[in-house]
């Protein structure tokens, strides 16, 4: 091949790898945004009695965007596997741009009374539908279309693109929490987003449908069994895929978005100085995520993450050791090793999940399992952080909770038998 056609080559997967990953970035950012602003936004939607409790509603409406997840996945993971990876991705986008767009018009507590809160809660579902067809779908996508050679780098720029997005969102935070800036600043990253939705729905319609996807449309049907049928066919793999997608919304959102309210509270940091050391501490994981992939695809992905879990266990209580020192180069050190070791775990997540579901079960499998284990331990996280901190005054209980899960999670990847992929597929149309 010569230099010109490289080159050219180059150019185009760079385009379909940003294309592709913009719907995660920018749900990403508006997560991360709504995450860090936790404190502010509470005092925006619920009463200002008690701050401690507002911020605990505040968590909880974060929290019950990812209930929705499931139902999410159940819905685009039908449409991915029956229609395309690329109808899925662009309704989903589109609800996404909708609902966040909607979240920075919204009036606040003040105004509206506790219609406020309630509609605040509704579109929060609503991104929870939206975000579950998106991340996994879009790593699945970029998987397929360009990962023959290095299955683990195709699939990272999905997580690369999520640090990114949460990049963006910790710098908006950052900006708006400003004391110069006006009371209604936090109501523009919301708008922004919601319109770039909309930027990056036109910029997919050029992409073609994923080629392996549609080979397999043309020559094999779809497993049509029913979601119990398919839990039971893939057992083992449901296990796999959920463990990874419990510790994975564990660890980033207590180390990313929850440690601004620890900062903030504990170590009393000012709130935009707590916020640059979490854009600190993602802006590493962006360059870390896809150095580890390939390295990843050199050695082997599933030991490169039974390692990550592993190191995640024994140093997350001395990271939390050095933030609570208070000293800004012990807590630069620290967010350094977060980034690190994120970028080490989930540099080969995406090429594992894919691993383990036929195609044309494959966005619906793994888009379940992630979004329901999501739900009840992704969510969750920050305010199970919050309590452990504040009503339980255990400064340390948010690193055990994570050196904890690490360990069980470890356990469970290591001894978790899942079933072959074309062995499964093969039992599933031979009960048709």
């Amino acid at each position: 091949m010569s230099s010109v056609s490289q080159i050219q080559e180059s150019k185009q997967r760079f385009m379909l790898i940003s294309i592709t990953t913009i719907g995660t970035l920018l749900e990403w950012a508006e997560y991360t945004f709504y995450g860090y602003l936790a404190l502010k936004l509470s005092s925006l939607f619920f009463p200002a009695q008690d701050a401690f409790i507002a911020t605990i509603k505040t968590y909880a409406i974060f929290a019950i965007g990812y209930v929705m997840r499931p139902l999410g996945a159940i819905l685009f993971g039908y449409i991915g596997d029956h229609f395309g990876r690329k109808p899925a991705l662009s309704i989903s986008m589109i609800l996404m741009g909708l609902a966040t767009l909607m979240i920075g018009c919204l009036p606040a507590y003040a105004d509206w009374g506790i219609a406020a809160p309630l509609c605040l809660l509704i579109l929060r579902m609503l991104q929870g539908i939206a975000v579950s067809g998106e991340f996994n779908g879009a790593g699945i996508f970029l998987t397929e279309k360009i990962g023959s050679t290095n299955p683990c780098l195709a699939g990272s720029w999905v997580s690369s693109a999520a640090a990114f997005g949460m990049v963006l969102g910790g710098l908006a935070a950052f900006i708006v929490s400003l004391p110069s800036m006006p009371a209604w600043a936090w109501r523009i990253p919301f708008i922004m987003g919601g319109l770039s939705c909309f930027v990056g729905l036109w910029l997919r319609q050029g992409i073609a449908e994923s080629s392996v996807y549609l080979e397999q449309r043309h020559t094999q049907k779809a497993i049509t069994l029913s979601l119990l049928q398919l839990c039971k066919t893939y057992k083992n793999s449901f296990y796999y895929v959920a463990a990874i997608a419990a510790f994975t919304g564990i660890y980033v959102y207590i180390l990313n978005i929850y440690i601004v309210a620890f900062l903030t509270q504990s170590v009393e940091l000012p709130t935009h100085h707590a916020t640059f050391f979490a854009i600190f501490g993602e802006s590493t994981v962006c360059l870390f995520i896809p150095l580890l992939a390939w390295v990843a695809d050199k050695w082997q992905p599933e030991k490169q993450y039974q390692l990550s879990l592993l190191m995640i266990a024994a140093t997350t209580p001395l990271l939390f050791t050095l933030m609570l020192s208070g000293n800004y180069l012990n807590i630069g050190l620290a967010m350094l090793l977060y980034g690190l070791l994120n970028g080490l775990m989930c540099g080969p997540i995406v090429k594992l999940l894919v691993d383990k579901f036929p195609i044309r079960a494959r966005y619906t499998g793994i888009s379940f399992a992630w979004s329901l284990s999501a739900a009840v331990f992704s969510g969750t996280a920050p305010m199970v952080a919050q309590y452990l901190n504040n009503t339980q005054n255990w400064q340390m209980g948010p690193a055990y909770y994570v050196s904890f899960t690490a360990l069980i999670v470890f356990f469970i990847i290591q001894f978790t038998k899942t079933t072959p992929v074309f062995e499964g597929y093969t039992q599933a149309i031979l009960r048709k």
